[in-house]
């Protein structure tokens, strides 16, 4: 479905308008496309658009009469227009990524276990916060976490661990360990490797998971 909006460009007294998708043209605006040809719906320069009336004397004025050139400069320099739908779905986006920052290192203070992503869900619909797309993310984070500590027994924060490894699954477990947890420090025999670690709450399942799977369950793991 085409979600059809306004880019305005002010120049000397005088305004260029032209009708574009809202999410194609902000793609281009933040450079993640050069499609103009998708974004652009009419291929038009207008003076006013909601009257209809076309902008003359192009090359004079903006030094070219080429429309998809005067659409780039308009896109990149001018106003976007944001559509209501636009809108809704990057705020969803912004909520999706705070719950997931929080959940990626939310505690349960009472249990000191991970808080599971549809806990953080089902609290959010209690808490009511407006995610603004027009405010910083880390900004808006610190406003749900402080919501979110109010019905929630809730603490940021990692989870330590010493991990004990059979010496013949060490070089396999320890790619793991590389990519879902801080290594602390660790000391190898021959006959086992043990680890001192601190993993984020989210990455907590499925380390152990992966861990496990490897080590088919002979490990030794003791939370500190």
């Amino acid at each position: 479905m085409v979600d059809r909006v306004t880019a305005k460009l002010e120049k000397l007294g005088k305004r260029y308008e032209i009708e574009v998708d809202c999410e194609k043209a902000i793609d281009i605006r933040n450079g993640k496309s050069s499609d103009i040809d998708s974004a652009l719906l009419v291929d038009k320069i207008f003076k006013d658009i909601k009257k209809g009336e076309v902008a003359g004397n192009l090359r004079r004025e903006l030094g070219t009469d080429d429309i998809r050139t005067i659409a780039l400069k308009i896109i990149k320099e001018g106003e976007i227009q944001l559509s209501t739908a636009y809108k809704q779905k990057q705020s969803q986006m912004l909520k999706n990524r705070i719950i997931d920052k929080i959940a990626g290192m939310a505690i349960d203070l009472n249990t000191n276990l991970p808080i599971p992503r549809k806990r953080i869900e089902l609290a959010m619909e209690d808490v009511h916060h407006n995610f603004d797309i027009n405010k910083p993310e880390k900004e808006q984070l610190d406003e749900v976490l402080l919501k979110l500590k109010k019905i929630l027994p809730i603490k940021l924060g990692e989870l330590d661990y010493t991990i004990e490894i059979p010496i013949q699954y060490a070089n396999d477990v320890m790619l793991y360990l590389k990519r879902l947890t801080n290594i602390k420090n660790n000391t190898r025999s021959d006959k086992s490797l043990v680890v001192n670690i601190s993993v984020k709450a989210g990455n907590e399942n499925e380390l152990m998971s992966k861990i496990k799977s490897v080590t088919h369950g002979n490990i030794n793991v003791k939370k500190i």
